[in-house]
């Protein structure tokens, strides 16, 4: 049986995209299509989780009213999960993808969680553990302190189970000495300080650092190596939900009993590239991304 993954999603949301034939700023843009679905980092990891062959379960906040279109769209997509009312409503996030102009986001802060929320999510993943993996995605909505992702990896390095903190701001530094694999973009990894920041957050207790790099592909370092990875091609799409795709890949890999890290590396880039083929965060593109990772080049670098 697959091991199941579990994702932690503090600040869901209800994802809408607008595909566009051109984007009139200040002006009327007809929309040609327009999807809407549950959201939120962890879910765009669980979804790509089970379009890998695994097993998921989505973790996270959601609303205290009803209707409920953050739980209602979760179940449209066959995700199981288990949900703690706590936020007076969900966020939208808003991509518009036009050809000539790329990907416009626009992206809610979220709603202040309740008082309820800090001791919900916790007796929520109490209960569900053990787990093959668990990865923490995403921001932290006001009302909850920024050390809430790193208790959360405590509780799951208490319990033997490997966990990922996708996480950015005071809310990654905090996470950098919980025992997470830490998966910093290049602006976080910045935040953390920089390239050569990450030898040191492993030798002060992260098993692992995995800094995604959007086109330029991945590095990860370890206290076995430090290895490099590029894409096997140019790919131009929609990059919404690439970071979330390589946890996912990443987080399949970490159920093992060892990591190969170059494996694991080539894993993430070729999923991540896969994503943006995709017009919809949270999907991937299942055939070019079994052809990609054979073609990632990997190397290691210390």
């Amino acid at each position: 049986m697959t091991p199941r993954i579990i994702t932690v999603t503090l600040n869901p949301a209800v994802d809408v995209t607008y595909r566009v034939g051109e984007l009139h700023l200040g002006g009327t843009t007809r929309v040609a299509d327009v999807r809407s679905r549950a959201g939120g980092k962890g879910v765009n990891v669980a979804a790509v989780v089970r379009a890998l062959g695994g097993e998921s379960l989505v973790l996270a906040l959601t609303t205290t009213r009803t209707p409920d279109e953050f739980r209602d769209g979760l179940a449209e997509l066959g995700l199981p999960h288990r949900l703690v009312p706590a936020l007076p409503a969900v966020r939208r996030t808003v991509a518009v993808v036009a050809p000539a102009d790329g990907t416009t986001m626009l992206q809610e802060n979220g709603f202040p969680a309740g008082e309820t929320a800090e001791a919900g999510i916790f007796a929520a993943l109490r209960a569900e553990l053990p787990a093959g993996a668990v990865v923490i995605s995403g921001s932290v909505p006001e009302g909850l302190g920024a050390d809430v992702p790193a208790k959360l990896a405590r509780l799951c390095a208490r319990h033997g189970v490997p966990v990922i903190a996708d996480v950015s701001g005071p809310a990654l530094r905090e996470a950098a000495g919980s025992g997470a694999v830490l998966m910093p973009n290049e602006d976080e990894l910045a935040d953390l300080g920089g390239a050569g920041a990450g030898p040191d957050l492993v030798a002060a207790g992260a098993p692992a650092v995995v800094a995604t790099l959007g086109a330029e592909g991945a590095i990860a370092v370890t206290a076995q190596g430090t290895w490099r990875a590029r894409p096997a091609e140019v790919v131009t799409g929609n990059p919404a939900g690439a970071g979330d795709a390589g946890a996912a890949a990443l987080a399949m890999h970490l159920t093992a009993s060892e990591v190969d890290w170059p494996v694991a590396l080539a894993d993430v880039v070729a999923t991540s590239a896969a994503a943006v083929l995709r017009p919809v965060a949270g999907e991937i593109d299942v055939a070019a991304r079994n052809r990609w990772i054979r073609e990632v080049k990997v190397e290691r670098i210390r």
